[in-house]
Formats: structure tokens, C-alpha cells, sequence
């Protein structure tokens, strides 16, 4: 009898503790989250994109890839273009380095604190006075984003600093990144990207076709450098570089819950741009005698300083024509479902369900191993049927780890005590 007892009371104490451990410690681990998508990937076509905790306040949501993207919505950035000044309102044609500052200084002004340009800053021989007065204006900003083409020669050039602070090592890929482009080099001389706090990314790739669709990514040495509206977005979110997850042939993630950019194996946007009706775009000399920010409603986002002169080289123009629906592309997760909530039951209702099972693993510890056994593998094959259903049918996240856990020790204190180790004389 007092054998029995024992028997049940390990049974019952391994069974409780492994339940209550994981139950706890579980949610928003690897494990949980390989469990969550492997489920759903049996009601779901992948690939999937999964965000939150698996925890009751932040449970896991679900996103995939939709049939029609005709729902996604597009918002219109704030943009400042520099167009081709027929009033002789500048010093030069193109603006001059001192002409740039000028209207930099008035973003300062206006109070908008951050700016991503996207004119390319090069001259042959620049005023260095006008040079001095563009850095000043640039430093004033507290985040701002840069553009530069970029190429592959035969000659390498080490990579800038502004490009590798917003870029990520190769390693860091989800996938095979041999098939993106391959850069090594700015083809501009003396352009400007030195200010300390600038993040750049590239406007176009020269060694690509213009007429194509319009790379994301690009392979830079070991690193890998992104477009400028990439960037441009990550800044108007307030992410990092090391937040953005890069699958090629699949989707470019911007932060654990941020936007999603499906792209094919050669990191090109894979979704058709759509045009934006409402773009919000003032002239960059009207800024100068303008009494308030014209973009107050959009203090959040960066304001876009844009080259629509049309001088501008061929591959430059079609940079800015794409440049607000492409923005606009990475920021909506065109072509992605809506998310879905997959929430938990209320922690009472879930120590209920694993009290159940440990009580159930208690009153058979001391059954012959074959039923025991069996009724194991009967309550493990229950919680993970429960898993399924719950998920595809009820749309909730059961505990079925815990579950999986209490029966896996109530499992290995049965074979220890069916099979009791030597004793020492």
C-alpha cells in the first residue's frame, strides 16, 4: 500500500511541476513559436509571418500572403522636391551645395526633425564654403537617411560609413542570398554621406535594369545594403537594421510587428507598385518664406527631399517617379492578409485543463505498464489533437506544450520506478 502511494505521489509531483514550468515559462520561446506555426501550417499555405508572445496580453497573430491585394492600404509621404526652378530662385542648375543648405535649414525651422534625402549630394568642384554651410544644415537633424547609386567595378571601394550603419551581414539572411545583386562601389566621386548620424541606402543600381522591377537588396562584401525607401521607412517607424528580417524569394519583415515586403530570389520588390493620388509635395523654395510646417500632420515621418528636375539623368528620374508608391508599398504590406489574433484561454481554464491531465496520469501510475503506457500516449495524442482543433476550428492557442510536458514526467517516473536502479551492497 505504501508502495502505491509513493508511486502516485511522484507521478503526481514530476507530472505538476514539469506542467506548471512550462505552462509558464513557454510562451514566446522558439519552441512555442515552431509549435504555433507548425499547427497553423496545416490550415494556412506558407510561407506565414508570426508576431506577438504566445502569452495571454501579447498573444501570437498570423499573417500570410493574399490572393488579392486590392485591400492594402497606401499612405502618401511628405515630400519637399526640388524641381527645375524656372524662376532662378537658386544660385545654380542643379542647386548648389549652399542652396541645399538653405533649404535644409528651413526643415530645421519648420521644427521637423527628421529628413531623408533623396537627391544625390555630388558636385564636381563644390564652394567650399556652400559645403561647409550643407554639413552644418545635415547635423542639425535628429535622424536622417541618405541615397547614393550605386555599381560593380572592376576596382572595389571600402564601404562607407553611412552605408554600413544601415547594413546587416550576410549571415543574417534567412535563406540563399547568392542570387541578390552585387555592388562595390559608389560611381559618383565626392559625394556626401559623411555626417555622423546618417544612415544611407541606395537609389539605384546601375549594374540592374531601369525598366524591371525595383531592387530591395543588394551584397556589398559581406554585408547587405538596402534601397532608400527601405530605409526610409525603417526610419519613419523608428526601427534599426537589425530588426528587419530578410528572406529572398519570400519577404523582407521590418521588426517583429512591423510591415511586410514580399520579394523574389533576387530581392526585387515582388508586388506591382501602385500609383498614389494624394502625395503630399510642396516646392523646395516655397519652404523658405512658408510661416509653418506644411507637413505638421505628419511630424512622425521624415520629410522626403526629392530630385524631380527634369535634367536629372534617366535612371534618376524613374528613382523619383517610384519613389512615393514604392514607400508606400513597403509601408501598407501590400499583398498580405490582415492579422489574425490566435488569443489563449483564461489561465484558470487552462490550470483546470492541466490538473485534469495530471490527475489522470496520477491514477494510472500504478496500472500495468502496458496501459500505462498506452494511456499515455492516448493523453499526449488527445492534447495534441486538442492543439489542432483549437487553432483551426476555435481560432485559440492552447497550452499543449504544458500538456506534452506533464505526461513526458509522469512518462520517465514510471519507467524509474518500473525499472529501479541496482542496489549497493
Amino acid at each position: 500500500m505504501s508502495r502505491s502511494f509513493h508511486r502516485h505521489l511522484r507521478v503526481l509531483l514530476a507530472s505538476t511541476i514539469a506542467g506548471i514550468c512550462v505552462w509558464k515559462s513557454a510562451p514566446g520561446t522558439d519552441i512555442d513559436r515552431q509549435a504555433f506555426t507548425a499547427v497553423a501550417q496545416s490550415f494556412i499555405n506558407p510561407p506565414l509571418f508570426t508576431a506577438g508572445k504566445g502569452s495571454h496580453r501579447s498573444p501570437w497573430q498570423l499573417r500570410a500572403f493574399a490572393t488579392d491585394s486590392k485591400k492594402s492600404t497606401h499612405h502618401a509621404p511628405a515630400i519637399v522636391s526640388l524641381g527645375d526652378d524656372p524662376n532662378g530662385f537658386f544660385q545654380e542648375s542643379p542647386p548648389a551645395p549652399i542652396d541645399l543648405a538653405v533649404v535644409l535649414s528651413n526643415f530645421s525651422r519648420l521644427g521637423m526633425k527628421n529628413a531623408a534625402i533623396a537627391a544625390v549630394l555630388a558636385w564636381e568642384k563644390p564652394d567650399p564654403i556652400g559645403l561647409t554651410a550643407l554639413e552644418k544644415s545635415l547635423g542639425k537633424f535628429e535622424s536622417l537617411t541618405m541615397a547614393a547609386p550605386l555599381s560593380r567595378g572592376a576596382v572595389a571601394s571600402p564601404m562607407p560609413p553611412a552605408f554600413r550603419r544601415a547594413s546587416i551581414p550576410i549571415s543574417a539572411v534567412h535563406g540563399d542570398a547568392s542570387s541578390l545583386p552585387v555592388v562595390n562601389r559608389i560611381p559618383l566621386p565626392g559625394i556626401i554621406l559623411e555626417n555622423a548620424a546618417a544612415l544611407a541606402g541606395f537609389s539605384v543600381l546601375e549594374s540592374e535594369p531601369n525598366d524591371g522591377p525595383v531592387p530591395l537588396l543588394a551584397r556589398w562584401e559581406d554585408r547587405l545594403v538596402f534601397h532608400f525607401s527601405v530605409l526610409s521607412v525603417l526610419q519613419q517607424l523608428g526601427l534599426s537594421v537589425d530588426e528587419v528580417d530578410v528572406r529572398p524569394g519570400e519577404c523582407l519583415a521590418l521588426g517583429p510587428n512591423g510591415p511586410i515586403v514580399r520579394i523574389d530570389d533576387y530581392g526585387r520588390l515582388a508586388t506591382p507598385l501602385k500609383p498614389i493620388s494624394n502625395e503630399m509635395s510642396v516646392s523646395a523654395e516655397s519652404l523658405i518664406d512658408a510661416p509653418a510646417d506644411p507637413f505638421a500632420t505628419h511630424a512622425a515621418s521624415p520629410v522626403i527631399l526629392r530630385d524631380d528636375r527634369s535634367a536629372a539623368e534617366p535612371a534618376t528620374r524613374r528613382f523619383s517617379e517610384n519613389l512615393s508608391p514604392l514607400i508606400s508599398a513597403v509601408e501598407s504590406s501590400a499583398g498580405l492578409t490582415e492579422s489574425i489574433r490566435y488569443p489563449r484561454f483564461l489561465p484558470l481554464w487552462e490550470i483546470a485543463t492541466l490538473a485534469v491531465t495530471v490527475i489522470m496520469l496520477t491514477l494510472l501510475a500504478n496500472a500495468p505498464e502496458f496501459l500505462r503506457k498506452t494511456g499515455s500516449l492516448v493523453l499526449a495524442g488527445m492534447g495534441i489533437a486538442a492543439q489542432w482543433i483549437g487553432l483551426g476550428v476555435a481560432g485559440i492557442w492552447l497550452p499543449g506544450l504544458a500538456i506534452l510536458a506533464a505526461v513526458a514526467a509522469a512518462h520517465l517516473v514510471g519507467l524509474r520506478l518500473a525499472n529501479p536502479p541496482p542496489s549497493q551492497s
